[in-house]
């Protein structure tokens, strides 16, 4: 049951912390480990606490339980504590400790008691332990304290020693986490004394404990364990400084779990065998191609769950022999080391099977040792669900009812027959009937049937009739090999369906991410990728769908993509601005507020964290394992879909960079001549003036200064006209103006310039004005001229032309000249294109015209005389002419 809304986080508090990813490493975490409570944990780790304040540092109290002991009390004096966060659950007023203010007020140490506590439900996370290293991932140091009966493999062993049950458990990897481990001892005698003195439980329940779990056997058992563990955990982290000296170090330990419950029992003990030698372990599940209940569904994945926190590799592997499968799972993980249960099966069992699993698994080829794990198994007892042909099946009620209803009305059908055919043609009717009948229910109402349909037959039809004797020897064979054909025709065919159905579901999810796959590999843009994933995961896992991607600043945007259905309320939202900040999951079904109705997981690759998809599970059952490792694959694809769009972009950006980084190296390659040469002239000019020269030398140099200025001011311009046309910062300065004052303007500009060349103009009589940009078109006109006398070769007659043919401003620049080479004509408008590379000048003259002309809505374009010679065209539109003032009324 889901519990208040006000017990869920506050989404403000957590969305206070959302922001670009923390650089601070990781906290330091030191446990203060005994073998159980009131040996002194709480009172050291206060005592070690004042010490770290005296040397200055921001100490604060999380969470601490003195049990009302007094010396416990006192050394917590001085220590600031952060007030406790009060939840109601079921009516009752709980505290937990504040994960959120811990956060925000981020102290130097934090000091949290009791790390196996189990929080209210619906706090963020269940376990204490995963609030402490959300904490310790906000680069907070923190000191907490442990039993050793809390440790998940110990656990079983304790529970064997004191007979009371351990409720509250942690991995065992928490505490190979921490920083440093200091163990807490105390000699059992004196925590006896210590308890009968009232300094551990309230006098009342002193008598009780002595009983029970304060025995000086249990007590000394205790001691053992907690000293055993830690004389490991030196150990390994000895090796850890000493690679070298651990012979051990290539071990690695392999674990066969499935959805047994005594699976459990076998992850613990193969977690204490390898944290013993100091080596990784697998655990391995062999999938056998059969249906599992949902109750086995749920078993397994917590034995998976309960490997995976305690530091195993999970692997898969499908095979129809268990033993094989093994094997497999050996040889790819080199294990050195086999973990299998105690088998509770019959001798009977065994013998029908070929064997116990430790035989067949002993006599398997290997290089690898068979450990036995030492738990008791009870007999097996013999139940519907172990017989071979009712195995896992999980028929429902309404399909017995219905496979009955159908035998009698095959039997009724039968009846009538009965006087046209024999009884033995009516046995084969019902064989066709069991064989249909096993392609729409399961294998107990088949077998039902099978059994029930031979008793009708041998009843009804069968001589003598109406009894269950039978008469012939061959009658009796035929009703043998009836009975047993019925059935294994029967649970076979049922077989063969459910093996296609689960080779259906498999291909048709292998289908849908090669079509995902295909899908995303011809998507260039985000968007795209965005809404395939989307559709793809709402159409798969039937659910309502949210993604939220990151924005330019690589931060999570507060918006959904557009094509998300799934559009949570603000608590929810914060879970999926945890999960991006946290790059875990959470939501349902998840150690981060698991009671809330979405699951939330984030896009990871190698290069990042792309954004989060939620999954809203409230109108649905949570995903099963297959469906899982799916939609980890389906999520995987996407964000590699999605970080290649990333990197194509960025690809994009160095190609343009270096596009320009070529444009700017030819740019000042090409117009370094033409900045050097004026320069020059004028230097020099500068130089001969401060000579004795006479007054006509002089007006020379001035003159030469005046040209090189000049040619020094329109290459500037240039540049700039060439930087605004390609930002599109150009802006025009449209006036209407003569055609023909613009010509003459630009001849006269251009007159000092011509050199030996010949410069004319024609125009037509009565030129309407036409609106445009005058100093622009001047400068196009002047660029066309120089671009003459620069190309069309010695003594050429130049001329400039204008007119008004129909709508439009023709003006021409022609040359009798050399002319353009044939092909070129297109070609001479481009950036950096000279008429040869010995020819100076950047070759961006025509390239800005071609640029002023099209700003002004106008076209330019070149060609060849007939006659010889070249010709530039420039067309301006002439819509209307210029109005007329309006009257005065």
């Amino acid at each position: 049951m889901r519990p208040p809304e006000e017990n869920r986080p506050d989404p403000d508090e957590l969305l206070s912390r959302i922001g670009a990813e923390d650089t601070k490493p990781r906290g330091k975490f030191k446990i203060f480990f005994g073998m159980a409570a009131g040996v002194g944990k709480t009172f050291e780790m206060l005592r070690d606490a004042q010490k770290e304040k005296s040397e200055g540092k921001d100490v604060w109290i999380g969470y601490l339980e003195t049990h009302n002991r007094r010396e416990t009390e006192k050394q917590a004096e001085g220590l600031p504590i952060i007030p406790r966060k009060r939840s109601k659950y079921k009516s009752v007023d709980l505290e937990e400790m504040d994960l959120d203010s811990i956060l925000e007020k981020k102290p130097d140490l934090v000091l949290v008691d009791e790390l196996a506590h189990t929080n209210v439900p619906g706090s963020r996370h269940p376990k204490r332990y995963q609030d402490v290293l959300e904490i310790l991932d906000h680069g907070i140091d923190v000191y907490s304290t442990l039993n050793v009966q809390h440790l998940e493999s110990r656990a079983g062993i304790v529970e064997e020693i004191s007979g009371a049950p351990v409720m509250e458990r942690i991995p065992d990897s928490i505490l190979e986490l921490a920083d440093e481990v200091e163990l807490i001892d105390l000699v059992p005698d004196d925590l006896v004394k210590r308890l009968k003195e009232g300094k551990i439980y309230p006098t009342d329940k002193v008598p009780q404990a002595l009983h029970s779990f304060f025995r000086v056997p249990n007590l000394t058992a205790l001691r053992e364990l907690s000293l055993n563990y830690t004389s490991k955990l030196v150990d390994r982290e000895l090796s850890r400084l000493e690679p070298t000296k651990d012979p051990k170090i290539s071990d690695k330990i392999l674990v066969a779990i499935s959805a047994s419950p005594r699976a459990a029992d076998l992850i613990r003990y193969a977690k204490r065998i390898s944290f013993g030698l100091k080596c990784p372990w697998v655990a391995v599940h062999v999938d056998e191609g059969e249906s599992y209940s949902a109750e086995e569904k749920e078993l397994l994945r917590e034995n998976l769950h309960l490997a995976r926190e305690l530091g195993a590799e999970i692997l898969n592997s499908s095979d129809k022999d268990p033993v094989s499968g093994i094997i497999k799972a050996v040889h790819r993980t080199k294990a050195t080391h086999v973990v299998i249960g105690r088998s509770g099966k019959g001798r009977l069992s065994r013998i029908f099977r070929g064997g116990s699993f430790i035989d067949k698994l002993s006599e398997e080829a290997g290089d690898f040792q068979i450990l036995l794990a030492p738990t008791i198994i009870p007999k097996e007892k013999i139940a519907i669900s172990n017989i071979p042909f009712l195995r896992r099946t999980r028929s429902k009620p309404i399909q017995y009812f219905l496979s009955f209803l159908a035998l009698l009305a095959v039997t009724s059908f039968n009846l009538l027959l009965n006087t046209f055919a024999g009884y033995w043609s009516i046995g084969l009717i019902y064989l066709f009937f069991i064989m249909f009948v096993s392609l729409f229910v399961g294998r107990g109402p088949v077998v039902i049937i099978s059994a029930l349909s031979a008793i009708f037959w041998n009843f009804l039809f069968i001589p003598p009739k109406f009894t269950f004797y039978i008469e012939k020897l061959e009658d009796w064979m035929m009703f043998g090999t009836y009975f047993i054909l019925a059935i294994i025709l029967g649970v076979l065919t049922t077989r063969l369906k459910d093996k296609e159905e689960d080779l259906q579901t498999g291909e048709e999810a292998l289908s849908g991410l090669y079509r995902l796959s295909i899908s995303l590999s011809k998507i260039h843009s985000l968007d795209e990728i965005a809404s395939v994933a989307v559709e793809t995961i709402r159409e798969t896992f039937h659910c309502q769908v949210l993604l939220l991607l990151t924005d330019s600043d690589s931060l999570l945007n507060r918006s959904p993509h557009p094509k998300s259905d799934f559009i949570p309320d603000s608590k929810e939202f914060a879970l999926a601005a945890w999960t991006f900040q946290n790059r875990k999951p959470s939501g349902k079904d998840t150690d981060t507020v698991p009671l809330s109705i979405g699951l939330y997981l984030p896009l990871l690759t190698q290069g990042g964290c792309f954004g989060v998809v939620g999954l809203n599970l409230d109108t649905r059952t949570s995903l099963e394992l297959e469906e899982e490792n799916l939609l980890f694959s389906i999520l995987n694809q996407i964000s590699l879909a999605i970080e290649r769009i990333q990197l194509l972009g960025i690809r994009a950006n160095a190609k343009l960079a270096e596009e320009s980084e070529k444009f700017y190296s030819a740019l000042f390659n090409s117009v370094s001549h033409d900045f050097r040469t004026p320069l020059t002239v004028i230097r020099g000019s500068l130089d001969l003036l401060e000579t004795g020269l006479s007054e006509k030398e002089k007006s020379d140099l001035y003159s030469e200064v005046r040209i090189a200025y000049k040619k020094l001011d329109r290459l500037v311009s240039d540049l700039l006209d060439m930087s605004r046309l390609e930002t599109g910062r150009l802006k025009l300065d449209l006036q209407w103006e003569d055609p023909a004052d613009l010509v003459n303007e630009t001849i006269r500009i251009s007159e000092y310039e011509k050199g030996e060349h010949s410069l004319g103009s024609k125009m037509d009589e009565n030129l309407p004005l036409v609106r445009m940009d005058r100093r622009l078109m001047i400068q196009v006109l002047v660029h066309l001229l120089q671009n003459a006398f620069m190309h069309a070769g010695k003594k050429c007659n130049i001329i400039i032309r204008a007119s008004v043919p129909k709508d439009h401003l023709l003006l021409t620049v022609e040359d009798d000249g050399i002319g353009i080479l044939k092909g070129q004509e297109e070609k001479i408008f481009e950036k950096f294109t000279k008429g040869s590379s010995s020819e100076h000048g950047t070759g961006l003259g025509l390239s800005i015209c071609r640029g002023l002309v099209e700003a002004q809505g106008g076209k330019i374009w070149a060609e060849n005389r007939q006659e010889g010679g070249a010709r530039f065209l420039i067309r301006i539109p002439v819509l209307t002419f210029p109005p007329l003032e309006d009257s005065i009324v």
